[in-house]
């Protein structure tokens, strides 16, 4: 052991021999990543070595690595560094759980169950934030979290575009996965370097992807692992071994951007054309469009959705005659103004509002579209057959290897972006499987299941033809 604490962070560097995707992290100048992915590429001891090496640089620094509960966090990283930390590096505090460190530092070892136990750390200056099974953790936690990570003390200046430090390691799927996907995996292309907005903190923001084949120590002691992931089904497979972010488990609806998603093609002169409607003002509302093809085959080919830029689920608070008017300008912009339009919506667009100027009641949604020359016909309100019909026309036929065999009844242009956003990250209501859960962002999915309830599994006919005599078309 050298009594010398300059040259203990090298000789730490030569005793940790990471593999090169771990290595990726170790080396990045990004100070805010996500390290993630599929199954088995080493995250968990990577994030808890690189926890370890800027203790070993950099005197008096507080480093928090957390994990949801407290026998993951036992099993997964307290066991494990007491049995790879050399024990020059410093001691182990069990009744603190954080390991102090030659020159000061700390390294805390924190778990957070309940959502409320984050309020634990309302003191802590958090100089480096890592956060295992990142996706596990529910965004307020993560938010919490991040803001309490900041860095007061003087440190040197080599040092100061990493510190302070947040990663989150982590697989698709779970409560945190839509924050995860959305602050990392959809903000910039995997291993690109981007500089987050103002208003989230501005640091340099990077997703490294991570899959099994970059472990070739697992690979090597456990060769038939990869072939048991290739055996599960979906979505565990495309979780587990590929890390698709837009597959993952516990998702409602089973949406795959390679079997959903098409290029934009013309729209046919002749075929039938629908909209659908979800109201929304202090929270989005959502219109799609769709044409349907000979086979009863639904194409989502435009959209207009009512949030605020860089703030989901915040309504823009437009009036009901705005939202109208923006209707018929899309229209034009999508080249199919003028044509018949069957238009579906929820019934509480037919319910009056309260009028707050002068008392009573004013008039409802579909009243003041009708003036606009924007005429709603009422969906089928069945929650029950709506979310039937949305799971079977998004059933995709794929073959042993995942690729498609046969296009599914509902596709969307790649244009559409807030059902791409959306849609793929609901997840079912804990006390009802069967619905989605209505705390999250599901206006997209309410519009576009009145399509998928009106037309049935198949052919469109039948249906159509009873809603187009409603509607007088």
């Amino acid at each position: 052991m050298r009594e010398d604490a300059a040259d203990k962070p090298k000789q730490y560097f030569n005793e940790y021999a990471p593999q090169p995707k771990q290595m990726e992290l170790h080396k990045s100048s990004a100070n805010d990543i996500m390290f993630g992915g599929a199954a088995g590429p080493g995250k968990s001891h990577a994030l808890r070595h690189e926890g370890a090496m800027w203790c070993t640089r950099i005197p008096n620094l507080q480093v928090y690595l957390f994990r949801r509960t407290n026998p993951e966090l036992e099993k997964t990283h307290v066991i494990k560094s007491q049995a790879e930390f050399p024990e020059w590096l410093g001691t182990w505090s069990e009744g603190k759980k954080r390991w102090n460190w030659f020159n000061g530092s700390m390294f805390h070892f924190c778990h957070c169950q309940y959502e409320q136990d984050v309020f634990n750390y309302q003191g802590a200056e958090i100089n480096a934030l890592l956060v295992d099974e990142a996706s596990t953790f529910t965004p307020f936690q993560l938010d919490y979290l991040i803001g309490r990570t900041r860095c007061e003390m003087d440190i040197e200046e080599r040092f100061r575009h990493k510190i302070p430090l947040i990663i989150f390691a982590g697989n698709p799927g779970g409560v945190g996965h839509q924050y995860c996907k959305q602050r990392y995996v959809d903000f910039n292309e995997p291993y690109k370097i981007k500089r987050a907005p103002k208003d989230e903190g501005g640091m340099r923001r990077q997703y490294i992807p991570g899959l099994l084949q970059d472990n070739p120590i697992l690979m090597k002691n456990d060769p038939g692992y990869i072939n048991r992931l290739k055996a599960l089904p979906e979505p565990y497979r495309s979780a587990y071994l590929l890390g698709d972010w837009d597959l993952f488990i516990g998702q409602m609806f089973a949406f795959n951007y390679k079997h959903h998603v098409i290029k934009p093609v013309p729209v046919p002169a002749d075929a039938p054309l629908y909209m659908t409607f979800d109201w929304g003002f202090g929270h989005p509302y959502s219109c799609g469009w769709w044409w349907i093809d000979a086979d009863g085959r639904a194409y989502r080919f435009g959209e207009l959705y009512g949030c605020k830029p860089d703030e989901p689920n915040v309504g823009l608070r437009q009036t009901d005659d705005q939202i109208a008017e923006l209707i018929l300008m899309q229209e034009e912009v999508l080249g199919i103004s003028g044509r018949n339009v069957m238009r579906l919506s929820g019934h509480d667009c037919w319910n009056k509002k309260p009028d707050y100027g002068s008392g009573g009641q004013s008039e409802s949604t579909a009243t003041v579209f009708a003036r606009e020359g924007v005429h709603l016909v009422k969906g089928d309100p069945n929650r029950v057959q709506k979310i039937r019909q949305f799971h079977l026309r998004l059933r995709a036929k794929v073959d042993k290897d995942g690729e498609i065999e046969e296009m599914p009844m509902l596709v969307v242009y790649d244009t559409c972006k807030a059902f791409i956003r959306t849609v793929p990250t609901l997840m079912p209501d804990p006390n009802n499987p069967e619905y989605v859960d209505k705390r999250q962002e599901d206006h997209v999915f309410e519009e576009s299941a009145l399509l998928c309830q009106a037309l049935g599994e198949g052919s469109h006919n039948a249906t159509l033809m009873e809603l187009a005599a409603q509607a007088g078309v």
